[in-house]
């Protein structure tokens, strides 16, 4: 019987703790209700560029193209990004230029020059992962024309404007293996 009454005790204040229990939330209700509620995933804009953001940068602009190879260096953001080597896809290719150059030198301050090298892959029967250069861009952030005429560079058309590939310091690359 002893047993039993013990068994029925150790019942009783486990019960009442579970109930306690499932009070707190509520306490905890009341005495927060004064506070906002603070977002755990909150998205800060990107004011300098580093190693430790590079990734969240580049994911966050959403380019259309891939993107093959990232690196920063000393002020120097570097990219290589993927094509399928039709020049008549270079909206898709200044489009994302116009994203990159706007992080770099609009949202950011401490990028001072920006270098992308559009690469397709050769052709897969006859040399399979060889890389071929097409293009490349080099562009600074003393550069006259960032500031009056960046939100322009999704409409630029560089194999035939001979301003833009000057504004761009683009080069193209015929038929040159890496």
């Amino acid at each position: 019987m002893r047993i039993g009454k013990r068994f029925l005790a150790a019942a009783m204040v486990a019960a009442a703790a579970a109930v306690l229990l499932t009070l707190v939330p509520f306490a905890e209700q009341r005495k927060d209700k004064d506070r906002s509620e603070v977002a755990v995933f909150h998205a800060a804009p990107i004011t300098r560029l580093s190693s430790g953001n590079l990734v969240d940068s580049m994911i966050g602009l959403q380019l259309q193209l891939p993107i093959r190879k990232v690196d920063w260096k000393q002020g120097v953001l570097s990219l290589d990004l993927s094509v399928n080597g039709n020049a008549e896809d270079s909206q898709d290719w200044m489009a994302d230029l116009e994203r990159l150059l706007y992080l770099a030198f609009v949202q950011t301050d401490n990028v001072n020059r920006v270098l992308v090298r559009y690469i397709a892959e050769g052709d897969p029967t006859s040399e399979p992962g060889k890389l071929l250069l097409q293009a490349a861009v080099d562009v600074r952030r003393t550069d006259p024309w960032i500031g009056t005429e960046l939100s322009e560079l999704d409409k630029a058309q560089p194999y035939t404007d001979y301003i833009w590939r000057q504004r761009l310091r683009m080069s193209f690359v015929q038929d040159n293996g890496m």
